[in-house]
């Protein structure tokens, strides 16, 4: 069996959520997630499927929304703390990736701390800030640091107000998810971003949601736009001046495997970005089972995949390592 690295697991710790609840005041949990802390199930869980590391990231995106800019700090600082404390105590299991929420001075400053105190092998940031588009003049900052550190970017999606009713059978999470992702990357591209920072890596949850299936869409879009510029003077108006055609950059993003089990969404995404930027990740312990389907169907859609040995084994670990070291 290879060596299998989950480059995308979620995890809290009792006492951040006891923080969070007692000392904060939290209250948008419902009952006490503790399968979200519960390390011994977790270590079992990935010796029966034979995964050895787990990269850590903090669970519930969706605590930060319109939260007051100080007590998101200080909550966040809090939650890289316990991130990098449990790595600490299970080294041989855990790689910490911190969470950023929000960019500024202070924030930025817990960006520096988190990689060159705590170490932190990346940094997770959301798909959307409150409802500003990751383009936005504010964080470009943070892009400007994570290249010149060479710090991984994970993007979580991030929920939004879509309509009233998309939370019904709870779309919003299902179909919005995925969608606010790709909105996330192509912010970036068509905004400028990934031509200002051409070294910036992007981890993309979900198989880089909808971007690989829509690869050909990107390039036709884009070739249609600059042939007919005076038919799209809005996209003129906005979109940065690209050096190259749009679809390179949506081609350098990272993607992981967290598509519940569906080989051919991996095929496609293995076919679309550039080689080695396929990691597997499972989304654990989100699933039936608390995780443990995710990760035996994962395991088994990248076993079928059409590709060769060594190309298998870089989507498992190869490709994780050599983007985090």
């Amino acid at each position: 069996m290879p060596e299998i690295v989950d480059g995308y697991t979620h995890i809290l710790t009792e006492h951040f959520f006891e923080e969070l609840t007692d000392r904060f005041g939290f209250q948008g949990l419902s009952g006490r997630p503790e399968f979200l802390w519960d390390v011994e199930s977790r270590k079992e869980d990935m010796a029966d499927y034979g995964v050895d590391k787990q990269v850590i990231t903090l669970a519930l995106p969706t605590l930060f929304q319109g939260m007051d800019h100080d007590l998101a700090l200080e909550i966040t600082k809090l939650a890289n703390d316990e991130v990098r404390r449990l790595a600490d105590e299970h080294p041989d299991d855990f790689i910490p990736v911190a969470t950023l929420p929000k960019v500024s001075d202070a924030f930025l400053a817990e960006f520096d701390r988190c990689v060159n105190d705590l170490d932190m092998k990346g940094v997770q940031i959301f798909s959307n800030v409150d409802g500003k588009p990751l383009d936005h003049e504010e964080f470009w900052p943070l892009f400007a640091d994570a290249e010149a550190t060479d710090t991984p970017l994970w993007i979580h999606p991030q929920l939004w107000e879509w309509y009233d009713w998309a939370s019904e059978y709870m779309e919003h999470r299902l179909f919005g998810w995925p969608f606010d992702t790709t909105l996330a990357l192509s912010r970036l591209v068509f905004g400028g971003v990934m031509e200002e920072y051409p070294d910036l890596k992007i981890v993309s949850h979900h198989g880089g949601g909808m971007v690989p299936y829509y690869g050909s869409r990107i390039e036709m879009f884009y070739q249609q736009r600059q042939a007919y510029p005076e038919n799209y003077p809005e996209f003129h108006e906005n979109a940065a001046d690209l050096s190259r055609p749009a679809e390179e950059y949506f081609k350098k993003f990272y993607a992981d495997a967290a598509v519940s089990g569906s080989t051919s969404a991996l095929e496609c995404a293995e076919t679309f970005f550039n080689d080695g930027n396929l990691v597997f990740g499972t989304d654990y312990p989100f699933s039936p089972e608390r995780g443990r389907r995710t990760v035996e169907v994962t395991i088994d859609a990248v076993e079928e995949m059409n590709v060769g040995t060594e190309a298998r084994e870089d989507i498992f670990a190869g490709n994780l390592y050599e983007l985090i070291e």
